[in-house]
């Protein structure tokens, strides 16, 4: 795995030193904008290492029984008054024992660039890259002072305010008694540590070190980000956008659709009821009104209509039916008869007048005790 280190070393992103950790050989880069680190073709997991002037650490057990919000609200209350900028102005983020302030601009604007790159990133405090659980350590990058704590807290001076601050440490703790990794001469005579004159090397870095450190980044999902790291084609694309807008604006089309015929079928029926009686003006339960209306009009206005019973004839002869033709418009039908046996057949014949229906044309055959042909019907509607 090629595993690289990015050390932001301002505000800006205009000065980053780039480290190869898979590649001991591989000289440091000088990156002057976030963006370089696209040329880099082989990265498969960065670790960002940002400024400690943009995030503030505190010491905070966080209360595993609660939720990271209601944590981070207990948190904020207790160190309101260290803010200097409004509370809305940072981000916070939270390890068992410590708690970190970043400044909302510049994280959101690092993951966001950040967002875009093809591989595993975690952004932590510059100050925790040699941190340990075991002891305090004071670590020496370029001419930068990395103060670390067991507690996952720090910061970072410059060598100009180093003896500054080693001052103001040891008046607040007095048995601070870090490890040294720097050949600085000052720290190597204040502290006899038994690490002292050693020059940390960021090639130490391991994978489970990285593995112990807060993790910063938070994926920026935009748009455009997912079309880049789906790497659409514009055919793609296009069809892409289509599926999500054909998606989106079918329920609403269906929704349209059924609300439309419903109001056709609403208007037909009213329309019929109207036709029917004048004093309609609203269709609520349609049987209901209907039947309503059957009541109410005399009798001498019904008419009186019998129907044959053409079902219980084809059902009765059905069996051996073949073929059906009903002419509406005639009030006739022509029926095929296959293998009907010849005492079934008369006993249809002897009662079809029973079922309102007269056989007018018969041209069947008896085989063998079985009628085969086709017979003509008349019925009528009156």
């Amino acid at each position: 795995m090629n595993f690289y280190i990015a050390h932001i070393l301002n505000s800006n992103f205009d000065l980053i030193h780039l480290y190869n950790l898979t590649s001991a050989n591989e000289p440091k880069k000088i990156l002057n904008s976030i963006t370089e680190l696209f040329e880099v073709k082989n990265i498969e997991q960065l670790l960002v290492l940002i400024p400690a002037a943009e995030v503030t650490s505190y010491k905070f057990i966080k209360n595993k029984s609660l939720t990271d919000q209601i944590n981070i609200a207990n948190f904020i209350s207790d160190i309101d008054l260290n803010f200097i900028d409004s509370v809305s102005n940072n981000e916070y983020i939270l390890s068992d024992e410590a708690a970190y302030v970043i400044n909302k601009n510049f994280i959101n604007n690092l993951n966001q660039q950040l967002s875009y790159l093809n591989c595993k990133v975690l952004i932590t405090p510059e100050y925790l890259i040699n941190s340990s659980e075991l002891y305090d350590s004071i670590t020496q990058i370029e001419n930068s002072f990395m103060f670390s704590n067991k507690d996952k807290t720090g910061f970072t001076v410059s060598n100009e305010n180093l003896d500054q601050y080693i001052d103001i440490v040891t008046n607040e703790k007095p048995d601070f008694n870090p490890k040294i990794f720097s050949t600085n001469r000052n720290l190597n005579n204040k502290f006899q540590s038994a690490e002292a004159n050693k020059k940390f090397n960021l090639q130490d870095v391991t994978i489970e070190k990285i593995k112990s450190l807060p993790n910063f980044f938070k994926m920026n999902v935009t748009l455009s980000l997912i079309i880049k790291k789906m790497n659409f084609t514009k055919i793609q694309l296009a069809a892409s956008i289509l599926s999500i807008l054909f998606i989106t604006l079918t329920p609403y089309y269906l929704i349209y659709k059924n609300n439309h015929q419903a109001q056709i079928y609403k208007n037909a029926t009213l329309n019929i009821f109207s036709s029917i009686s004048q004093d309609i003006k609203r269709v609520v339960a349609p049987k209901n009104q209907i039947d309503q209306i059957l009541k109410n009009t005399p009798s001498d206005y019904r008419a009186n209509i019998k129907l044959p019973d053409l079902e219980l004839f084809f059902k009765y002869g059905g069996n051996y039916f073949s073929d059906i033709t009903v002419d509406a418009k005639t009030l006739t039908a022509r029926i095929t008869i296959d293998s009907m046996p010849s005492l079934q057949f008369n006993i249809l014949k002897s009662s079809s007048e029973k079922f309102g229906i007269k056989i007018s044309d018969q041209n069947t055959k008896n085989i063998d005790g079985n009628i085969n042909g086709v017979i003509d019907i008349k019925y009528e509607n009156n």
